[in-house]
């Protein structure tokens, strides 16, 4: 019972990050740098970084760029 409100609080503050994120990425067209990403959800570049990798809609092109690929 406690481990599920701990998870709940946790996953309601990943889902506030994952929303800066994909705001972050309508507002530069749809792509951007994770340096931009990090900076508009308060992560660290390793946070980010594991949160978009478990993100459906957004990816981590092999070049670095953080891409939005709702739709494509």
């Amino acid at each position: 019972m406690v481990f599920d409100e701990a998870w709940k609080i946790v996953k309601e503050d990943m889902a506030k990050e994952k929303a800066a994120i994909i705001r972050c990425l309508k507002k530069e067209g749809g792509a951007a740098g994770l340096d931009k990403c990090c900076d508009a959800s308060g992560l660290s570049m390793q946070e980010c970084k594991d949160l978009i990798e478990s993100m459906n809609n957004v990816k981590i092109h092999s070049d670095g760029d953080v891409i939005l690929t709702e739709g494509l």
